[in-house]
């Protein structure tokens, strides 16, 4: 992890009524543990997402579970060198793992203790089927995951909805499902007392974002998107680049995601200042560069998440801080 001198200022911002440093932050993913969210804290990421935890252990899928991808039109292609100078795109095919509960209940108190003045921690958590389990026993583990995070310290909790619906036999996301998704949502908005984000992934159009958002809004205090975009990823024979049955498909993530990513955060804001709802925006989806993050937040997200550059570019918040002071001064 580099080190940091002399950090810039933050510009200022808020949170769920919280006041920030910076309205820059981390989503779901690059942050495993403590000491990550320690590290890039003490970087200048604001709003920091403790990775996705689960009810039980779960170990990550083998290795290699990440690839440098180039985001073709009909597949992701494996690239034959990383991209460079914000334009990096990688395909994640982890299987979202998590640390035993006892575990990751400790260590977010950690987190808490290690984030700073002015800043937030956001615990992701998603619910796990278990063979035979319906969907009560799901919404009751989502609830009980939440309510560990909130125990445990956390400011506001992430409910990963971008993931695979168990009950379904085409296959779909959870917040595809709105239904589940609200009865989720619901039971963790009563469990906790802390904000309660949605997560949510891409849409095939506006209409269905749109009412999507509409139904779930009065158990969310705001969503998290664009979770990253599910596409085949090939190598350049044009087979599976991940070995591994059910792994064909992963989460395209990075530059190259970020035209669908604020298209369809362009549309939330436009609603919201429609009045279809006042929910928080946190913008996440291929959001590379400061000018990227720097754009979403004037367009009015309320905060703007990256991942991938985190990853790649560990000072992306100093340099943040630096243009953000300098265009308001």
């Amino acid at each position: 992890m580099p080190r940091v001198r002399r950090l810039p200022p933050g510009p200022g911002g808020k949170l769920f009524g919280r006041t920030l440093n910076s309205n820059l932050g981390i989503a779901a993913g690059p942050l495993l543990n403590s000491k990550w969210v320690e590290g890039y804290a003490r970087l200048g990421f604001d709003v920091l997402t403790y990775a996705t935890v689960r009810s039980s252990f779960r170990p990550a899928l083998a290795l290699p579970n990440i690839r440098h991808v180039e985001n073709r039109e009909q597949a992701a292609v494996v690239a034959r060198r990383p991209a460079v100078n914000g334009d990096t795109t990688i395909a994640v095919s982890l299987g979202e793992p998590s640390m035993e509960p006892d575990v990751w209940r400790k260590d977010v108190r950690r987190a808490k203790d290690r984030v700073g003045r002015g800043q937030v921690l956001i615990v992701s958590v998603i619910g796990t089927s278990h063979p035979g389990g319906d969907a009560e026993a799901l919404i009751a583990d989502y609830a009980q995951c939440a309510c560990w995070a909130a125990e445990s310290g956390a400011d506001a909790v992430e409910v990963h909805l971008a993931t695979p619906d168990p009950f379904v036999e085409q296959p779909q996301m959870i917040y595809e499902n709105v239904p589940l998704a609200a009865r989720i949502l619901h039971r963790v908005r009563t469990t906790v007392t802390i904000p309660v984000l949605a997560k949510l992934g891409p849409f095939k159009t506006p209409r269905l974002l749109h009412d999507t958002a509409t139904r779930l809004a009065p158990w969310a205090n705001g969503y998290v998107l664009v979770h990253g975009i599910s596409r085949k990823v090939l190598d350049d024979k044009g087979s599976p680049a991940f070995e591994g049955a059910g792994r064909e498909r992963a989460d395209v993530v990075g530059a190259q995601t970020f035209a669908v990513a604020a298209r369809q955060i362009e549309e939330m804001l436009a609603w919201r200042k429609a009045g279809a709802w006042d929910r928080a925006i946190l913008a996440v989806g291929g959001i590379s560069t400061v000018e990227r993050a720097l754009d979403l937040l004037r367009d009015g997200a309320d905060a703007a998440l990256v991942a991938t550059a985190a990853l790649f570019d560990p000072l992306f918040a100093a340099r943040f801080r630096q243009t953000r002071t300098a265009a308001v001064a």
